[in-house]
């Protein structure tokens, strides 16, 4: 509701403006959750209702917006959207949120993983990198749980012994990755279809 989301962000302003008064730079992290069923359309329409008033309640709280970092969501179909999208898609939303909502004056975007796997949260990245072509922040990540999950399924079955050469190797593996997709240079070797959400309708995307 137009309620809730104007209550959590007015708590985000003044966590940051705390944050600032303390010497600290605030981590300001809006997240709609990857759970449901909505459309990418509808993803769209309540991702910009609330960095629209995520970046109101800042200026209305005076927070020195340079100095604040935005942790965020890429922008999704619910995981149980039931229409495919393209990563092309899916970056093509992202973009355009961008830069209907963020102020110039927000350095970076750093996108948490949200429950995507690595590969498909590398392949969006890319491709929100590949089609911002206008906007002057730097869009990177912050995964956590994209990238311990592969190296913990490494020690199933191994008797609670930590595989730790595989486990270095598969990370360094994965920064490479998270790398390259915040640049935009991500190839797509993690396997075809990387990034495209498949449910079992297909229409035309167009926003």
């Amino acid at each position: 509701t137009d309620l809730a989301i104007r209550a959590n962000m007015s708590d985000l302003a003044r966590y940051a403006l705390i944050c600032q008064s303390e010497g600290l730079m605030p981590i300001v992290e809006p997240d709609v959750v990857l759970s449901g069923s909505h459309t990418l359309e509808e993803s769209i329409s309540v991702n910009t209702r609330v960095l629209a008033e995520l970046f109101k309640q800042l200026t209305d709280h005076r927070v020195y917006m340079p100095g604040c970092t935005l942790k965020t969501n890429i922008i999704n179909p619910g995981k149980d959207c039931p229409i495919s999208y393209t990563v092309n898609d899916i970056a093509k939303a992202n973009v355009a949120v961008l830069e209907q909502t963020l102020p110039v004056a927000i350095r970076t975007v750093n996108y948490l993983s949200g429950g995507q796997s690595l590969n498909d949260a590398v392949a969006r990245l890319s491709a929100i990198n590949q089609l911002n072509t206008r906007g002057p922040w730097n869009l990177s990540f912050s995964w956590s749980a994209a990238f311990q999950l592969p190296l913990l399924d490494l020690c199933k079955g191994k008797g609670g012994l930590l595989q730790l050469d595989a486990m270095r190797a598969l990370y360094i593996n994965e920064l490479k990755m998270a790398s390259a997709a915040a640049k935009g240079e991500w190839n797509g070797e993690g396997g075809e279809g990387d990034g495209d959400h498949k449910g079992d309708k297909k229409r035309k995307f167009d926003h």
